[in-house]
């Protein structure tokens, strides 16, 4: 009897096990935006990442309306993979950052994720680091690095 306590047991230990598996990508209407404020008109950036194309935008406010930084390039298969992979929607989903630096002339930056009809943004420090997507934003830097210039 107790062995069959044990087994069944175990059985529902193992059946109950959810599934580690991220959940998946709707690459149909996918798209990341990414950028920063900074309080005093002093500067405002967004990064778009959307169908396999990237497009950053940099402007100052106070200086004009207009942008003075627009470029945009077409992501190649191995670049929209990358992407695609450091994006974990399920721990983006649970982050709870919304911080408002900007409220007071600081600077925070934002990410927002549409996954099919589900979204999410989150705000925070301008520069801090948060280890669950920290690849993302590595991701991200990386490529204002290389349009902002």
């Amino acid at each position: 009897m107790k062995n069959l306590v044990l087994l069944v047991c175990i059985c529902l230990g193992i059946f109950s096990c959810k599934n580690s598996t991220p959940d998946p990508l709707n690459e149909s209407n996918f798209k990341i935006k990414a950028g920063f404020i900074c309080g005093w008109g002093s500067g405002i950036d967004t990064l778009e990442i959307a169908n396999q194309t990237v497009r950053y935008t940099y402007y100052v406010p106070r200086n004009s309306l207009k942008p003075q930084v627009v470029k945009s390039r077409k992501l190649s298969d191995q670049e929209w993979a990358e992407i695609k992979n450091v994006v974990n929607w399920s721990q983006f989903n649970l982050l709870k950052y919304k911080t408002c630096n900007v409220c007071f002339d600081g600077c925070d930056e934002w990410i927002a994720i549409q996954n099919g009809d589900l979204s999410h943004q989150i705000t925070f420090t301008k520069g801090l680091k948060i280890d669950t997507i920290s690849s993302l934003q590595s991701k991200i830097a990386q490529l204002k690095t290389e349009l902002g210039n």
